[in-house]
């Protein structure tokens, strides 16, 4: 007869099933994300080919012709237009005020702060990197359904608006050679030092959101106990 896991694999084994999903949901979001900012891309170059074109055709045709010179002309500027249009900025969160920005804009700004940053840091912080836009993308709609003076909103103003990146602004500019070869007097590398500080972030983040839904689950549960008790097994006739 197998035996039953003890209490402390159970935990370690449904925390990794966690964590392997909060990274898929964390990749899923990305590649979301890029999939939308290509499409408005493509539709805009699209757009601006389509409107030189129909300009051009519109000035021949009022002038009685294009003439070579303007052809040749024409056939350089329509690619070069299309182009233009798809290398435009596409619009997003603005991450130069991050530090002026209230607690419910934050979590969008910091999750497209954190994808620009995630290239510097290091390999083994991905996990947790992923850990924190899941919480970012549930705390950006919770954030929205409260007042900024809440005691949860100012913490979390507090850690995405400044803390955060403080950690990062500071491990990126010790040089790179250094980030993983030097041992501080506490024993730990640079590299260390910042993945325990994203992890701190990621604990705080899960924290604060679910002190948010607490109201959420205690009103669910308060239901299901009505719904029970007026339309359980026992109250039917």
């Amino acid at each position: 007869m197998a035996s039953v896991p003890p209490l402390d694999e159970a935990e370690a084994r449904r925390r990794r099933m966690a964590r392997t999903e909060a990274m898929q949901m964390a990749r899923s979001r990305r590649w979301e994300k890029r999939k939308a900012n290509m499409a408005t891309r493509v539709t805009r170059g699209m757009g601006t080919f389509a409107a030189m074109l129909a300009a051009l055709i519109v000035y021949g045709w009022m002038s009685g012709g294009l003439g070579i010179g303007l052809f040749l002309v024409a056939l350089l500027l329509l690619p070069m237009a299309g182009i233009g249009g798809m290398l435009l900025p596409v619009g997003g969160p603005d991450v130069d005020k991050m530090d002026q920005a209230s607690p419910a804009e934050l979590p969008a700004i910091t999750e497209a702060w954190l994808e620009r940053q995630r290239r510097h840091l290091p390999r083994l912080a991905a996990p947790h990197l992923d850990g924190i836009a899941v919480q970012l993308a549930a705390l950006d709609r919770q954030l929205a359904r409260v007042p900024a003076d809440h005691p949860v909103a100012q913490d979390i103003g507090r850690l995405l608006g400044k803390h955060l990146p403080e950690l990062i602004d500071r491990y990126t500019r010790i040089p790179p050679m250094q980030r993983a070869n030097i041992v501080e007097h506490d024993g730990r590398t640079p590299e260390a030092t910042v993945i325990d500080g994203l992890k701190a972030v990621e604990a705080e983040l899960t924290r604060a959101s679910a002190t948010l839904a607490e109201a959420d689950r205690d009103g669910l549960r308060v239901q299901g106990k009505f719904l029970e008790a007026r339309y359980g097994e026992g109250q039917r006739v």
